[in-house]
């Protein structure tokens, strides 16, 4: 390996790393038998999900970015590149370059979350668990110094806590990335029935962030059930879908009254002809947007 291509990778790997504090960069760049390294103890993804997509980067392009790992008794632990690392045993290589740098758990952990925020792998539900596990094991003060070590505020992190109060159905849609999770934590307010009740709605109906914050601040008014509140939404949708039609086709008559009169009118009646014409086609024009206007209404709700 080529003095350039390591310089590559260090580059590459300090800036996505700029967030944590400089003396976590003091490693130094080593290639390491893929045998003496071991998957990290701390993970903050348990599932590697699919690897064929890097297998086929690794295998034409080589390892582009280094991972990371600390020294322990028996070899190194992998801190960032559980993927990278299980992708190069597949492919059967022998060595890799390995930024190495001593961390404690705390530090390893750290930097494991960091690299999994930027490079944008986590589900919000895994993010979610990742900071509970930083919180749990960290105690009192800590939500606020992971917020500064990844970059977020202190709001954020504990809103994506908040998240794993929510019930199965609506983490299940977290986790298949079905809902957002502004969708999600407008929830938290509710108990388990009515938060399982909007969301089977917000899954079944396609419901917007808007529409949620409504059905949420109506339920807790005591006014209205979720389902109900469909209901009521779904009549409201009938009653404008047949109003429009309605004046749709009030205008359609009126054009063919106006083309009855332009049929009696004499040919030296041109300009009150004209007139009419430009009245017939405005009234064309009305029809048209309220047909767009129509369908768009029906799009509202399935």
């Amino acid at each position: 390996m080529s003095c350039g291509r390591k310089s590559i990778y260090c580059y590459g790997l300090k800036n996505s790393l700029m967030i944590l504090d400089s003396d976590l960069l003091s490693g130094f760049l080593e290639e390491v038998e893929v045998g003496r390294i071991r998957p990290s103890r701390r993970a903050v993804r348990s599932d590697l999900g699919s690897l064929e997509e890097l297998l086929t980067s690794i295998e034409e392009k080589g390892l582009l970015q280094p991972i990371v790992v600390r020294p322990v008794e028996d070899g190194f632990e992998v801190v960032a590149g559980n993927r990278r690392l299980e992708a190069c045993r597949r492919l059967g290589v022998k060595r890799i370059p390995c930024l190495v740098i001593e961390l404690d758990d705390r530090e390893a952990f750290e930097v494991s979350l960091v690299e999994n925020l930027q490079r944008k792998t986590l589900n919000p539900i895994e993010e979610a668990e990742a900071f509970k596990r930083y919180v749990d094991e960290y105690g009192y003060g800590s939500i606020s110094e992971l917020a500064r070590r990844i970059g977020k505020s202190p709001s954020y992190v504990s809103r994506r806590i908040a998240l794993l109060k929510l019930p199965s159905n609506v983490k299940e849609q977290l986790l298949r990335r079905r809902i957002t999770p502004s969708v999600a934590q407008e929830l938290l307010s509710l108990d388990e029935k009515h938060t399982r009740m909007v969301g089977e709605l917000i899954i079944n109906k396609k419901v917007t962030r808007s529409e949620v914050r409504r059905i949420v601040r109506l339920i807790k008014e005591d006014s209205v059930e979720p389902l109900s509140y469909y209901s009521l939404e779904e009549r409201r949708q009938r009653i404008i879908e047949r109003t429009l039609a309605k004046c749709i086709a009030g205008l359609k008559v009126c054009m063919m009254k106006l083309d009855e009169v332009l049929d009696y009118l004499d040919e030296n009646e041109w300009v009150l002809r004209e007139i009419l014409r430009q009245h017939r086609w405005l009234i064309h024009q009305q029809i048209d947007n309220l047909l767009k206007l129509k369908k768009k209404a029906m799009r509202v709700i399935p």
